[in-house]
């Protein structure tokens, strides 16, 4: 194993919301199954996109507590998970794992590993985090539906300016205190603990910007933001 570069990568589920991404969702396929091939060693855990969060929501209004409702949008990131496992093709391991057991399972094969969540009460980025602790990761890639980590949200202000980098310190004050079900951050305290602990090297990129996530995968160069600590 030595010299060989582990990289986690955590996928927006927004990637999965609608067919008009379907050729993103090819190309980064065809992004992972190359750079496995090449020998790299990666590990892929996916959200549950809208369609987790409508199940989670038509729940809360059914009165269900908040871990069934975890445990409704865990599935639904499963089924993304198998969709991209199967696009990825024959490096990558089947069945989808459900535990971190079974998760290390899969890794000791040596396929790519694609996976959603895994237990009530902890995000897929924290998901991403405990896998990339597990590993040992050179590098944890959070590719959202953003370039980056911006100095006020981009979304609402169209003069927010990209960070190219930005200390662990300021990222943990941009977190949310209240998580519940479907409502997780850019990030969140669990997965932000994690990375600390261990001081696993993060960067943060759009997931449509699919040269970037190859780039930041080699160990080159891209457009998004890294973490320093």
């Amino acid at each position: 194993m030595l010299g060989i570069r582990r990289v986690v990568v955590k996928l927006t589920g927004k990637l999965f919301d609608d067919r008009s991404r379907a050729g993103v969702l090819r190309e980064i396929a065809g992004v992972i199954s190359r750079k496995a091939s090449e020998g790299f060693r990666l590990a892929v855990v996916v959200g549950g996109g809208r369609r987790a969060r409508e199940y989670i929501e038509l729940g809360r209004e059914l009165g269900l507590a908040e871990g069934v409702l975890d445990m409704v949008g865990i599935e639904v990131s499963r089924v993304n998970a198998l969709l991209l496992a199967s696009l990825v093709g024959g490096v990558a391991h089947l069945p989808v794992p459900r535990s971190v057991e079974e998760f290390l399972r899969a890794w000791s094969t040596g396929r790519v590993v694609v996976l959603g969540g895994l237990q009530p009460g902890q995000s897929t980025n924290a998901v991403a985090a405990v896998v990339a602790e597990l590993v040992g990761a050179d590098l944890l890639v959070n590719a959202t539906d953003v370039a980056g980590i911006y100095d006020s949200n981009p979304k609402e202000n169209p003069n927010a300016r990209l960070l190219k980098e930005v200390r662990v310190e300021v990222l943990e004050g941009m977190l949310r205190s209240e998580e519940l079900a479907g409502l997780y951050e850019l990030f969140d305290r669990v997965a932000m603990n994690i990375v600390k602990r261990s001081r696993i090297p993060l960067v943060f990129l759009s997931a449509y910007d699919v040269k970037s996530l190859e780039g930041a995968i080699e160990g080159g160069e891209f457009t998004g933001t890294r973490v320093l600590y």
